[in-house]
């Protein structure tokens, strides 16, 4: 059964990134309906090529579930749309294509129709490799669309594993600014928040995307981060986590970073937090050597003298009791 490609259509979603200069995106138009994407049930297969902007819009076209309401994920590239529903019908995501093989896209929540919307797979072919755009077949109820410049879709495919990211030349990704603030520069030990806001090179907010914090640490001689944890951004490009210094260091070094998403690069910031009146160390190391050996060797070694000497004096007295008794007959 074959799940036809709608034509391209412009959509304008809001905090939606524009496409590199000069750059001609590859727009795709899914319909989520009651029966699967664009009507069809089964396995919804597109393709684009390695290397091209993609614009994904997801349309919101149901009529016998009107109070539906889908979060559309793209799996591989870690992107995700609004809430679609009723009022909200449109939802698009915008990314590079730089990652060969196959991604699934479907709906995040817990829908009347979920069975109908897990099978939609973006298989990105590797450049130069992928076939003219085409057309095939018809599916029961699903409209008549051409596939846009530099993509095709089929009602049925395998989707095999996701492959490695690979260099390729085309756009390039749009630079991003992480700024971190903690609510208090310095702490007696307190939980404090970490505040990071992340923006394009316009300053315009960059939602949904998510953000790692980690800790410089040192020990044992050994030094490495430890992960603090991950909070994604709001509408405005902002995230929160809460951290509870526990390291017994004057400063705590802290790493925010932001891995790059859609079409958007890589950025990072690090900070510092001073410590005042520092805790007890949350662990507590073993000792090495024989540091700890020392101090409950005396003991040990009296305590052994004297079971020995006593262990000698209870076998002498046996053996003069015995021979007492000899003597006695």
């Amino acid at each position: 059964m074959a799940a036809l490609l709608m034509g391209a259509v412009p959509v304008a979603v809001a905090h939606a990134a524009d496409p590199p200069a000069h750059v001609e995106a590859v727009k795709i138009r899914v319909d989520l309906t009651d029966g699967g994407f664009n009507g069809e049930p089964g396995d919804f297969v597109l393709e684009v090529e390695q290397g091209h902007v993609v614009e994904m819009t997801f349309v919101w076209a149901h009529v016998g579930y009107v109070e539906e309401e889908h979060i559309m994920l793209l799996e591989g590239y870690k992107l995700e749309t609004e809430k679609l529903n009723f009022q909200n019908r449109e939802g698009t995501i915008k990314f590079i294509a730089d990652k060969p093989g196959t991604f699934v896209f479907k709906c995040d929540l817990d829908c009347d129709v979920h069975d109908y919307l897990q099978r939609g797979y973006l298989k990105v072919k590797r450049a130069g490799s992928a076939p003219p755009p085409t057309q095939e077949g018809q599916g029961t109820g699903s409209p008549t669309g051409a596939a846009p410049s530099g993509a095709t879709a089929s009602g049925s495919g395998t989707a095999p594993s996701s492959g490695q990211a690979v260099p390729v030349a085309g756009p390039t990704l749009l630079p991003t600014k992480l700024s971190v603030s903690p609510s208090s520069w310095v702490t007696g030990g307190e939980p404090i928040t970490l505040m990071a806001v992340l923006t394009d090179a316009k300053g315009k907010p960059v939602p949904k995307a998510e953000v790692r914090f980690s800790l410089d640490t040192d020990f044992a001689g050994t030094k490495g981060q430890v992960a603090l944890g991950v909070a994604k951004t709001d509408g405005n490009g902002v995230a929160f986590l809460d951290y509870q210094p526990t390291l017994g260091a004057r400063r705590h070094a802290i790493a925010a970073s932001f891995e790059g998403q859609g079409l958007y690069d890589e950025s990072q910031q690090v900070i510092q937090v001073e410590e005042v009146g520092v805790p007890p160390s949350a662990y507590t190391m073993p000792p090495i050597g024989l540091a700890g050996f020392r101090h409950w060797a005396p003991r040990a070694l009296v305590l052994t003298i004297v079971v020995v000497w006593a262990t000698f004096g209870f076998i002498l007295y046996q053996a003069l009791g015995v021979r007492w008794a000899r003597a006695r007959r």
